[in-house]
């Protein structure tokens, strides 16, 4: 299978990327290093070292993995030139679109982060639509989509679509979205078009509603060198990583609100098992397919509550600490996922979220050296309620530029391996 994976530099990226090439012997793996750029515009970092760039580390697993090859490109998707220039070259049959800023805290920032946020996003998967049709149009697209489309509903959140009936006639359609930030509201905005380019030129799709992953190892980190990045912070870390790095540096646990807000989880090697095996077992050739991804499903004081314990175990004492919500949703609500798909392609969770949780303090611990000083970002300071966040947007004349830059900037050219010539 000739396969590309576009976002390969970040949190699922590489350790997809790993996996795609020890499976097929190649792959084709392209970043900006956006990721990289936006967590250290609000002081962010890695909290587990993660080499200089793509090219290093692909170097590294081919050193490690002998007879297998990464083909490196950096290029920005929001250049319609170089996404059909990437596209036209090397016709891959399977494409995983993971290249989109990820963050909704992010883009809660400030007008401009959510200008970014949906220019980036919404753009990039345009032009990845546009130059499947015309160089690729057999090739299986999987987009990472979000649970967080669909919301919260007081009924249960069926796998894509669901039967209706009104008014006395019957229908089928795809389930409604009600995004909870502006970066969810990009999501629904590249779901939509991507079924859109389904009806209208056949492309093959599995749009994936993926739930809060957590973890920080899959089964090719071998080599220090072969990490993937951990975000802990509160605008770029997810709900049990932050938990976990709040325990070290903290010693105590931030509650948003009343603590129950509940979402569907799945760890990181899991949500990588998952995306191989839906790209091993595609939609039939013109089907949009929708897959609900996760594991079970935990409200944030459940989950807060297993890190205290496995922390103690551990040496690490901590305590609760209710704090304002810094999100606009429901404190309290009905959530039940419809998840069949991945089973009826094989799939089975091997992690538990305790095992998880465990591995996650002790390699924070191990690497407390490299993030400890950033312990000021575990605490929440971006609020949806508020129009403007300014203690997180000090660069947002820098943010406005790159913005512009994908649409007035020179887009790369491929060079013989791919890379900016």
């Amino acid at each position: 299978m000739k396969a590309m994976i576009l976002g390969a530099d970040g949190y699922i990226g590489w350790p997809l990327s790993m996996k795609m090439a020890n499976a097929y012997g190649e792959v084709v793996v392209v970043d900006n290093y956006a990721t990289r750029r936006l967590v250290a515009d609000v002081g962010g970092i890695s909290a587990m070292p993660i080499g200089a760039d793509l090219k290093e580390r692909a170097q590294r697993f081919e050193k490690h993995y002998p007879g297998k090859k990464m083909h490196v490109i950096e290029g920005d998707l929001k250049h319609p030139a170089f996404v059909e220039a990437l596209i036209r070259k090397y016709k891959p049959e399977t494409i995983i679109h993971l290249a989109q800023q990820r963050s909704a805290p992010y883009s809660q920032i400030s007008t401009t982060h959510a200008l970014y946020t949906q220019v980036n996003n919404v753009s990039s998967n345009l032009n990845l639509l546009f130059a499947m049709h015309k160089y690729a149009p057999k090739a299986h697209l999987l987009k990472m989509g979000s649970m967080g489309e669909y919301g919260t509903p007081n009924i249960a959140i069926e796998e894509g679509f669901m039967d209706i009936e009104y008014k006395g006639r019957k229908d089928k359609i795809t389930v409604p979205r009600m995004g909870g930030s502006w970066y969810h509201q990009s999501k629904i905005f590249d779901s939509y078009n991507v079924a859109f380019a389904n009806r209208v030129w056949g492309l093959r799709a599995t749009d994936v509603m993926q739930g809060v992953v957590y973890g920080n190892r899959t089964a090719e980190m071998i080599d220090e060198g072969l990490l993937t990045r951990l975000d802990i912070d509160s605008i770029w870390g997810t709900v049990i990583n932050k938990y976990c790095a709040q325990l070290i540096a903290l010693k105590k646990l931030l509650i948003y609100g009343k603590g129950l807000m509940t979402r569907g989880f799945l760890s990181l090697e899991d949500s990588i098992s998952a995306l191989f095996l839906l790209t091993e077992n595609p939609p039939a050739e013109g089907e949009y397919r929708i897959v609900n991804q996760l594991d079970r499903t935990y409200n944030t004081y459940e989950l807060a509550e297993k890190v205290k314990k496995i922390g103690e175990e551990l040496g690490f004492e901590s305590t609760f600490e209710t704090v304002e919500n810094p999100r606009v949703e429901k404190q309290e609500h009905y959530y039940e996922v419809v998840h069949e798909k991945l089973p009826s392609v094989g799939f089975k969770p091997k992690h538990s979220v305790d095992g998880q949780i465990r591995e996650i303090i002790k390699d924070l611990d191990r690497y407390r050296s490299v993030w400890i000083r950033k312990k000021s970002l575990l605490m929440p300071n971006v609020y949806w309620n508020r129009s403007e966040n300014s203690e997180a947007s000090k660069k947002e004349a820098w943010l406005y530029r790159y913005i512009t830059k994908g649409f007035t900037g020179k887009p790369p050219e491929l060079g013989a391996e791919g890379s900016p010539g």
